[in-house]
């Protein structure tokens, strides 16, 4: 007949209807989900949820995706973690997510301006209508002029430097687009090509968007060409049935 080991300390039961183990101490997925209903990627977990799903939203990281539009799919707590992880935000217990947490809310209410600001047709984005009253402007345009006022400035991508009354600074690009692009003022022509076949010097064994630039730029310029027509570059929405042709 056995006999029972005295030094072995006895287990608990376990449930048969559960095949989940003990949560880890050191776990901040389980410790997360135990503190708050919220599940990341849920509704719930976007609008307060827990504090890894609310950092995650602070440092625009997705926790849900959609494959159709009838579905939605929540990231795993380690699939956020990782992501922030790539952003040198450490979110590796609830400790750090915590810290993290309370840094980037201190940030954002502090910092002037977001990295990127788009004025839309000529009117004051409001990023810029929220600065502090007596900030002074260092804008340096694309075409090289510098200017100290965001009105009239024109299209394109500016550096935007702005310098605040108690001392703060902050740099971002501002961007100056048009409402609606100008229609062509008559029969034009143009080129068509496949992104991926545009291969130059600096490509990495495909086209990329960088040479679409420069065929775009030679074309208008040398050419007299008004457009250039390139494959889809977006990916087609998944769903059933599914169309084999993105055209």
């Amino acid at each position: 007949m056995a006999q029972a080991d005295p030094a072995a300390e006895p287990r608990p039961a376990e449930d048969p209807g559960s095949s989940e183990s003990p949560a880890s101490p050191e776990s901040p997925e389980r410790s997360e989900r135990s503190e708050s209903p919220g599940r990341p990627g849920s509704p719930e977990g976007s609008e307060g949820g827990t504090p890894l799903s609310r950092l995650a939203a602070l440092h625009g990281v997705a926790t849900s995706y959609s494959p159709s539009p009838d579905r939605t799919v929540a990231a795993s707590d380690t699939a956020i973690v990782t992501a922030l992880a790539a952003l040198d935000v450490d979110a590796s217990t609830p400790q750090a997510v915590r810290a993290a947490l309370d840094l980037r809310e201190q940030e954002l209410r502090e910092r002037l301006l977001p990295p990127t600001v788009v004025c839309w047709g000529g009117q004051t984005p409001g990023a810029l209508a929220g600065l502090p009253e007596g900030t002074h402007l260092h804008i340096e345009t694309e075409q090289g002029e510098l200017r100290y006022t965001a009105e009239q400035l024109p299209h394109g991508v500016h550096a935007l430097r702005a310098t605040a009354p108690d001392g703060r600074t902050a740099d971002a690009h501002l961007v100056v687009a048009p409402t609606r692009l100008p229609a062509p003022p008559g029969r034009t022509y143009g080129l068509l090509a496949q992104l991926y076949s545009l291969l130059s010097r600096r490509s990495w064994g495909m086209g990329d968007l960088g040479d679409l630039a420069e065929l775009t730029a030679w074309a208008g310029r040398a050419l007299g060409a008004g457009f250039v027509q390139v494959n889809p570059l977006h990916a087609a929405v998944p769903g059933h049935p599914t169309d084999p042709s993105p055209y």
